[in-house]
């Protein structure tokens, strides 16, 4: 919510204001010159697109990320200990939200403050609640892996399967060029198309330059 605080104060939106319309010009400007290029010197500018489509596949970058790694075997075996630090840190989190538990130290946490007193009050129990509710789920995941490991494993192995995020985007990572294709095939029009489309960007954050500086 700080954050959020800053992003409104009148100095950070002019110059968040400024950086836009210099990103943008920079933009048209560069729009513009490749849309030239294409127009009087079509080869060149094809060859500049040749050697920038230099394909770098995600697929590879994030394989090992795609890796399955079962660890139910470790929580099976040290099960008494996983179950103590469950319902131990559990019960403490618990006595503190219920006995320590400061509303008006999370409203100024949270940056809550922006907001009305109630709605910041409703908000910091809501969250309360929420993490009461919690703990109270992993005492009781504890008590279960303490007294029924084998009920625990066999609701992980059926809850635990295995979701491939590499085959299901299987395709999405291949190269396209067939936009480059059509410059190719027509690089004076779609060079005409850039060059107006750069004017355009151009003009328009142009005149907004007297406006935020």
């Amino acid at each position: 919510m700080e954050f959020l605080n800053m992003m409104t104060h009148p100095v950070v939106r002019l110059w968040l204001a400024q950086a836009m319309v210099v990103f943008f010009l920079v933009c048209g400007v560069t729009l513009l010159a490749f849309g030239v290029s294409l127009i009087v010197n079509s080869a060149g500018a094809l060859r500049l697109i040749a050697g920038m489509n230099r394909w770098v596949s995600m697929r590879e970058a994030t394989k090992p990320l795609e890796v399955p790694r079962d660890t139910r075997h470790v929580v099976q075996k040290y099960h008494y200990a996983f179950a103590a630090v469950f319902v131990i840190g559990g019960a403490y989190v618990i006595y503190g939200l219920l006995t320590h538990f400061s509303t008006d130290a999370m409203i100024r946490l949270l940056g809550l403050n922006t907001f009305s007193r109630d709605a910041a009050l409703w908000l910091a129990d809501s969250l309360r609640w929420l993490l009461i509710v919690g703990n109270l789920f992993a005492i009781i995941a504890g008590v279960m892996l303490a007294l029924f490991p084998g009920y625990v494993a066999t609701l992980e192995e059926r809850a635990g399967r295995w979701v491939s995020m590499r085959r299901i985007t299987k395709g999405a990572d291949n190269m396209n060029i067939k936009l480059d294709s059509w410059v190719a095939v027509y690089p004076r029009a779609i060079g005409t198309v850039i060059v107006f489309a750069a004017l355009l960007l151009i003009g328009t954050f142009g005149m907004m330059v007297p406006r935020v500086w």
